[in-house]
């Protein structure tokens, strides 16, 4: 009986941990107003890094695969978006889908997100609004990077979660005045 409960406990323990999703693998793509993309060093480990060009509050969006790697069949529910802090900020703040069917599809015609079931093994193309603020005036400030989202999902019915996903690349803000970009 104890052996039983304990396994119980366990399993439900692992359930309610469980983190499936990845983008580790994937396709990936700025959208319009980078400004530049720097490719990291072969065998260096590093992440592409994109920097949009700021343009008065206006948000850059990128995509990516998200790969469900786990056991279970996953309904990711949506983003639960970065809290803007003090300028410079970059966030993700909104997540849509792509109009286009193709699994590896940059940025291009998108529609707003609605919950999207993926099975063991599948993928699906997301597209990623993040917000850029930098401080008003021409004061230096430092450079500020994202390169994660928050998705919040559900599993196996009774279960909810929101999970880290760390992107397979990294957006780079840089402000005017802002120190040098380095790779």
């Amino acid at each position: 009986m104890v052996v039983g409960v304990v396994a119980l406990a366990a399993i439900v323990l692992w359930l309610r941990t469980y983190t499936p999703l990845d983008a580790a693998d994937g396709a990936f793509a700025p959208g319009p107003g980078v400004g530049a993309v720097i490719e990291p060093a072969t065998g260096s480990g590093g992440k592409t890094v994109f920097f949009p060009a700021y343009r008065g509050g206006k948000p850059f969006v990128s995509s990516f695969t998200l790969h469900n790697s786990g056991r279970f069949a996953v309904t990711v529910e949506g983003l639960r978006p970065a809290q803007p802090e003090a300028p410079p900020w970059v966030g993700p703040v909104a997540l849509m889908t792509t109009a286009s069917v193709s699994t590896t599809a940059p940025v291009g015609h998108t529609q707003r997100f609605q919950p999207l079931s993926l099975s063991p093994g599948d993928t699906a193309v997301l597209v990623v609004r993040f917000a850029l603020v930098c401080p008003s005036g021409r004061r230096r400030a430092p450079s500020v990077v994202a390169d994660s989202v928050d998705l919040r999902y559900r599993y196996l019915r009774w279960f909810h979660r929101t999970q880290t996903v760390k992107l397979p690349f990294a957006v780079t803000l840089r402000c005017a005045g802002g120190p040098l970009a380095t790779p």
